[in-house]
């Protein structure tokens, strides 16, 4: 039984780097939906890839006013795991700043805080240097936690 699960490990560890990504940049656009905010939204990002399977993201959301709306900034990391030769899924972690209320009909209230996100995402490259993907986290800040649902597109280079 030993001999399996080190087979397997050693395989595993074959077909990450099969897979290798180290060094490679992405920049992005995705549309969100954020249930919070109860309204649809357009971010940006930025990847960078420290090791084969560790990735660090920027980021930042609008979310259009509906009842209030949101700026987000976003540092997650990611850890990927190669499905296929061009599919990886990934759990998120990393760290949120908002701020809800802004509008150009001041003296409208405003609220910043920081918060936690964890979640995870799917992305497929299309070609050798564009990407898909979708993603799933949920916001944990203090009384405004929500959901966020992004599907985007990412050039690599």
């Amino acid at each position: 039984m030993k001999k399996i699960i080190v087979l397997m490990g050693m395989m595993f560890i074959a077909m990450s780097n099969t897979f290798a990504q180290k060094g490679i940049k992405a920049v992005g656009a995705h549309i969100s939906y954020g249930s919070e905010v109860n309204n649809m939204g357009l971010g940006a990002k930025f990847q960078y890839n420290l090791t084969d399977n560790i990735r660090l993201e920027p980021s930042m959301n609008y979310f259009f006013e509906n009842e209030t709306d949101l700026f987000d900034i976003n540092a997650n990391a990611h850890y990927l795991f190669p499905i296929e030769n061009n599919i990886r899924i990934y759990p998120l972690a990393g760290l949120t700043f908002g701020r809800w209320g802004l509008s150009y009909d001041f003296p409208k209230g405003e609220v910043t805080r920081l918060g936690i996100n964890l979640g995870g995402g799917a992305e497929m490259d299309i070609t050798d240097n564009l990407m898909i993907n979708a993603e799933l986290k949920y916001q944990y800040v203090n009384d405004l936690d929500q959901a966020v649902f992004n599907i985007g597109v990412a050039y690599m280079f």
